[in-house]
């Protein structure tokens, strides 16, 4: 890891909805300023929610990676039965 990714805010448990959303704009924020880019996922990564507020999955992934040192970081969420995280990936 190098001295960008030491400082991600690295969720271990999301505890809640909100707290998963808050984690999804927090990672659109790095891919968009350049410093991360998208790996891959299960669906894009602007559409975890449709416009009526339903998930687009009972599981949701994405994988992101660190333009400098090349660290993979994920995001999972379980929305059917709760938890999930965002941590450090391979």
């Amino acid at each position: 890891m190098c001295e960008r990714c030491s400082q991600l805010k690295l969720v271990s448990c999301f505890h809640s909805p909100w707290e998963y959303m808050q984690t999804v704009e927090y990672i659109k924020g790095l891919i968009s300023s350049g410093d991360f880019s998208l790996v891959s996922g299960n669906c894009p990564i602007d559409e975890v929610k449709d416009e009526n507020g339903k998930f687009a999955d009972d599981i949701i992934y994405h994988l992101i990676r660190c333009e400098t040192c090349g660290q993979e970081f994920s995001c999972c969420v379980n929305t059917y039965r709760g938890g999930g995280s965002f941590s450090k990936g391979r």
